[in-house]
């Protein structure tokens, strides 16, 4: 299936199952209701705040057949991804999948070669399964090697042997090699920051927005979902 395929299901109200798939970031951390899902025991089904619970309820405003699952599990790379997606995504016969790993593998670190390997075989795997797939990128990280954005404790990272960047850049690469539309939410965050926005108070840690963070790239895919099929 492509992704005029799913959105055309979408949009004529057929049945559709859109499986998100990646790390803390997709699970919810640290959105409106991270604190409750912990005492709960990790239920993400408490994060109200997350990109993904936003787009579960925006997705059943167009289409009450749409169905939005939510597979993301904290501290994930792409390899734990690939391994584990039998039964945390193909059993769910996915229309499409949403899929982001990369800040674990940075930390690791995973090397970068390995990184985009396990990558191009979850790709493979999703489209083996029938599933179209949709990529984003999450971040930017407050790093003492890149940009700060005003956090006061950036990652270490002068150490490490690879950049964050370069591994957004090769979920970006993908995209391009296999025809696959990304939301590009770093960027898109990125570039608010440029043009003036205080995002300092966005972060968590160095890592994780809270809120704010989950709002734009909600937006992000939202966006990037309405111009499938548009040329």
């Amino acid at each position: 299936m492509n992704s005029a395929d799913w959105k055309s299901k979408l949009m004529n109200g057929e049945p559709v199952t859109v499986v998100a798939y990646g790390d803390s970031w997709t699970y919810g951390s640290v959105a409106d209701g991270w604190y409750e899902a912990r005492e709960a025991g990790l239920d993400a089904e408490l994060i109200h705040g997350s990109w993904v619970l936003q787009l579960r309820k925006h997705l059943q405003s167009i289409n009450p057949n749409a169905v939005v699952h939510n597979r993301g599990k904290g501290g994930w790379t792409s390899i734990q991804g690939l391994d584990a997606f039998g039964e945390r995504v193909a059993e769910l016969r996915p229309d499409v999948l949403l899929l982001n790993f990369g800040i674990n593998d940075w930390k690791r670190p995973i090397p970068l070669g390995e990184y985009r390997a396990s990558m191009e075989r979850i790709l493979d795997e999703t489209k083996a399964i029938g599933s179209a797939c949709l990529l984003w990128t999450s971040g930017p990280l407050s790093t003492i090697s890149g940009q700060t954005y005003g956090w006061k404790n950036p990652v270490a990272d002068e150490a490490f042997p690879a950049t964050f960047d370069q591994y957004s850049d090769t979920i970006r690469e993908l995209t391009v090699s296999r025809n696959l539309p990304l939301a590009d939410a770093e960027r898109e965050i990125e570039a608010e920051w440029r043009s003036g926005t205080d995002i300092s108070g966005w972060f968590f840690d160095a890592i994780h927005f809270t809120q704010q963070g989950h709002d734009r790239i909600f937006n992000c895919i939202r966006r990037t979902i309405e111009s499938v099929g548009q040329g």
